[in-house]
C-alpha cells in the first residue's frame, strides 16, 4: 500500500472533494454476489453429504466476502482534503498525499475510448475526466503507478476517470477548484489568508 507524503496528525478534518461512482461498484459487486449465493445455494442443497454441503457454503461465503470487500475499497472517495494534503486515491489498496502546494490547478478533460474507433482510427466516443496538474518543481511527484481503469498519472498530471467517480459536471469541477483555491489561501493553523 501506498503512503506516500507527510503523515496525518490525528484529528485532522478529511474533506472529501470528489466521491467514487456507486452504481458500477454496486453492480459489479451485487448481480455476481447474488448469481455466487444462488449456485452455492443450488450446489449444497444437491451435495451428497454435510461435509461437501458445508465446503460449498465456505467456499460461495469467501467469494461473496471477496466481493464486498472489493465494492466497499472501489467505494472509497478519489480526492480528499486532509489538512494541508490532497489524498489522491487511483489504486484499490493505496491513496497518495500531495502537498497542497504542490497542486497548482484543476480541471475538466477528456480521453478517447480506445475500442470505439471509426474506419479512420479516430475516436466515436471520449470518456470525461478531472485532470489536477501538479507544479513542475514537484519532480518527485511526477508520476505514480494507477489502477488504469480509475486513472492515470504522468509527467505531473493526475487524471481521474470520469466513469469511476461522481459525474463531473461543469459545476461539480467548479466546486471542487473553488476548493483547492480556497485550501491553498488557509496557512497550517486554519486562518484564512486576505487577498493582496
Amino acid at each position: 500500500m501506498s503512503e506516500s507524503g507527510v503523515g496525518r496528525t490525528a484529528g485532522e478534518h478529511a474533506e472529501v472533494w470528489l466521491r467514487a461512482n456507486h452504481r458500477p461498484v454496486l453492480g459489479l459487486a451485487i448481480g455476481p454476489g447474488i448469481a455466487l449465493a444462488v449456485v452455492g445455494f443450488l450446489v449444497a442443497a444437491v451435495a451428497p453429504g454435510p461435509v461437501v454441503a458445508a465446503a460449498v457454503a465456505a467456499a460461495t461465503g469467501a467469494l461473496a466476502a471477496g466481493l464486498i470487500a472489493l465494492a466497499a475499497v472501489a467505494l472509497r472517495p478519489r480526492l480528499v482534503r486532509r489538512g494541508d494534503q490532497l489524498e489522491v486515491r487511483l489504486t484499490p489498496l493505496g491513496v497518495e498525499r500531495v502537498p497542497l502546494e504542490l497542486v497548482e490547478c484543476l480541471f475538466r478533460g477528456s480521453e478517447p475510448l480506445p475500442a470505439t474507433g471509426d474506419e479512420h482510427g479516430q475516436p466515436r466516443y471520449r470518456v470525461g475526466t478531472l485532470v489536477v496538474r501538479l507544479a513542475e518543481r514537484a519532480e518527485a511527484w511526477r508520476s505514480r503507478p494507477t489502477f488504469r481503469p480509475w486513472g492515470g498519472w504522468e509527467d505531473g498530471h493526475i487524471t481521474i476517470d470520469g466513469r469511476w467517480c461522481e459525474p463531473l459536471t461543469r459545476e461539480r469541477v467548479g466546486q471542487i477548484a473553488e476548493r483547492l483555491i480556497a485550501a491553498k489561501r488557509q496557512p497550517a493553523n486554519g486562518a484564512m489568508i486576505a487577498e493582496p
